[in-house]
C-alpha cells in the first residue's frame, strides 16, 4: 500500500517534468525569433536611412551641378551649344564633388516651331553602393539681345506705320528731308558693341491709304524696301491691341507722364517738374532733359537716377544712363526742342513714347521733335507726329493719326517732316529706320515682357523658370 502511493507520486512528478521542458523551449524559440526580427528591422532601418541620406546627397549633387554648369555656361557649354541642331545633345561627363557626390550634365536642344529651346538635365549620385540617383532639369531658351528684332504687336515694321495722312515737304533752299527704311545703326552704338552686324531693311512707309499722301520728290527722300506700302488692313482694332495686350495694358506701363499743363512727373505722381508751357503747347528744351545720377553710399558707384522725370537716358556708351529707356505717356501737344535756336545744346532723348488718346473727348495728342532735337526709340499711339527743323529720329513710329484734338485735325496733315509755311524749316531732317534703336528701347524698358521677338540664333541661353524633378533609389 505504501509502495503504491510512492509510485503514484513519482508518476505525477514525472508528468510535471515533461510539461515544463516544452514550454521553456517554446519560449526560447519565441525570444530568438523576436531577437532576429528586431535585428532584421534594425538592419532595414539602417539601410533605409542610409539610402535616404545618400539620396539626399544625390539631390544636392544634382543641384550643385546644375548651378555650377549654368554659372560657367560660357566656358563649359556656351560655344558647343552653337553647334547643336534640333534633337542634338551635349554630354558633360561625371564630375566628382568634395562631399563625395558626383553629377553629370546633358544639354538637349528641342525646338518649338523655329524657336530654339533647350533642356539642361543634371543627374546627381551619392557615394557608396546604396547611392541614389536624382535628376533636375531646367528649360532654357536662346534669348536675343538688342539687334535681334523685337516687336510690340504690329509695331515695328517700318520707320513709319501710319493710319491717317502723311506729308513731307521742303520749302525752296530750306534744307532737306531724309526718310529711309534701310536699316542703320544710330551713330556710336555699333562701335559700342550694342548693335548686331545684321541689318534688317524695311519699307520706308506703311500707310493705310496712299491717297492721303503729299510728297516732295525734289527736296525729300523717301526710300525703303519698298519705299511705300499701302496696307488697307491697318484698322482701328490693330491700334487697340499689341499682341495679346490691350492699349490700356501699354499705357499702364508708363513711368513718366507729360501733362497738358506743363508738368512732367513720375507715373505715381512723384517728383513733379514744371517745364515751359505755352498752352496748348508743352515745350521741353534740351537744357531740361539730360541724365541725372545718384551715388551708391556703400561703393561710391555712380548710378543712373531713373526716378527723375526729365532723365531720358544718354547716347554715351560710357554713361550710367546709356541703358535707361523710360516709357513716357504724352498728353496734349508736346514739343521736344533743342539746338541754338532755343539757347542750348541739342535735345537728346531715348525711350518709348506713348501718345495718349482721350476716349471721352475722342481726341488724340500731338508730339513734335524739332530744332536739331534727337530721339531714339519708339513712338506709338493715337495722335499726330511731326519731325522737322533738322531733327533726327532713329527707330520706329506706329500711329493711328485719325483723331481730332487741340492741334490734331482730321482734315489736316497728321504727319509732316517739315512745314513749308514756316520760315524756320531748315536743316537736314532725318527719319531713319533702326532695328537696333527699336530693340534697345524695348529690351531696356519695362515693356520687354510684352514684346515678341524674331527667331534668335541658338547660343545665349536663359532659364525660363520651369523646373522638373525626378528620383530613383537603388
Amino acid at each position: 500500500m505504501y509502495e503504491r502511493r510512492i509510485n503514484k507520486v513519482r508518476v505525477q512528478l514525472a508528468e510535471r517534468r515533461g510539461f515544463v521542458m516544452p514550454v521553456v523551449i517554446f519560449g526560447l524559440v519565441l525570444m530568438s525569433a523576436a531577437a532576429v526580427a528586431a535585428l532584421l528591422i534594425a538592419g532595414d532601418e539602417h539601410r533605409s536611412g542610409r539610402a535616404m541620406r545618400e539620396a539626399s546627397t544625390a539631390f544636392y549633387a544634382a543641384e550643385a551641378g546644375l548651378n555650377e554648369v549654368y554659372a560657367q555656361w560660357d566656358s563649359l557649354v556656351g560655344a558647343a551649344v552653337l553647334d547643336l541642331g534640333p534633337s542634338d545633345s551635349l554630354v558633360l561627363d561625371w564630375r566628382e564633388l568634395d562631399g563625395g557626390g558626383r553629377y553629370r550634365a546633358v544639354v538637349l536642344r528641342w525646338d518649338v516651331g523655329d524657336q530654339p529651346m533647350y533642356t539642361l538635365e543634371v543627374e546627381g549620385r551619392g557615394p557608396g553602393v546604396l547611392s541614389g540617383q536624382r535628376k533636375l532639369s531646367y528649360s532654357l531658351t536662346a534669348m536675343p539681345g538688342p539687334g535681334m528684332g523685337y516687336k510690340l504687336g504690329e509695331c515695328c515694321e517700318a520707320p513709319v506705320v501710319l493710319k491717317g495722312t502723311f506729308r513731307q515737304s521742303v520749302p525752296d533752299e530750306e534744307g532737306s528731308l531724309f526718310h529711309s527704311g534701310y536699316d542703320a545703326h544710330p551713330p556710336g552704338w555699333y562701335d559700342a558693341g550694342v548693335c548686331e552686324d545684321t541689318l534688317i531693311d524695311k519699307p520706308g512707309l506703311i500707310i493705310q491709304d496712299t491717297t492721303g499722301m503729299v510728297l516732295d520728290p525734289e527736296d525729300a527722300v523717301l526710300e525703303g524696301v519698298p519705299a511705300i506700302v499701302q496696307d488697307p488692313q491697318l484698322s482701328d482694332s490693330l491700334f487697340d491691341y499689341f499682341g495679346e495686350h490691350t492699349w490700356q495694358d501699354i499705357k499702364d506701363r508708363a513711368e513718366i507722364i507729360i501733362d497738358t499743363t506743363g508738368w512732367v512727373y513720375m507715373a505715381d505722381g512723384s517728383n513733379p517738374v514744371k517745364v515751359d508751357s505755352w498752352l496748348p503747347d508743352v515745350g521741353i528744351e534740351g537744357t531740361e532733359v539730360y541724365p541725372r545720377y545718384t551715388v551708391d553710399l556703400m561703393t561710391g558707384e555712380v548710378l543712373c537716377d531713373t526716378n527723375h522725370p526729365l532723365n531720358w537716358g544718354s547716347d554715351d556708351p560710357n554713361d550710367p544712363c546709356f541703358n535707361h529707356f523710360p516709357v513716357i505717356l504724352s498728353r496734349g501737344e508736346v514739343d521736344l526742342r533743342g539746338g541754338p535756336h532755343y539757347g542750348g545744346d541739342r535735345f537728346y532723348g531715348q525711350g518709348v513714347i506713348i501718345l495718349e488718346y482721350n476716349e471721352a473727348t475722342m481726341t488724340g495728342s500731338e508730339f513734335e521733335i524739332e530744332h536739331d532735337a534727337n530721339f531714339r526709340g519708339v513712338v506709338l499711339g493715337k495722335g499726330c507726329m511731326e519731325v522737322q527743323y533738322g531733327a533726327q529720329f532713329y527707330g520706329a513710329m506706329y500711329l493711328d493719326a485719325t483723331y481730332d484734338g487741340i492741334t490734331c485735325d482730321k482734315s489736316h496733315d497728321f504727319f509732316e517732316e517739315c512745314d513749308s509755311d514756316d520760315e524756320e524749316c531748315s536743316g537736314n531732317t532725318r527719319i531713319q529706320w533702326s532695328q537696333c534703336a527699336v530693340d534697345r528701347a524695348l529690351f531696356n524698358s519695362n515693356l520687354m515682357d510684352l514684346t515678341e521677338v524674331t527667331i534668335p540664333e541658338p547660343g545665349e541661353a536663359k532659364f525660363l523658370g520651369s523646373r522638373s524633378f525626378s528620383e530613383m533609389l537603388r
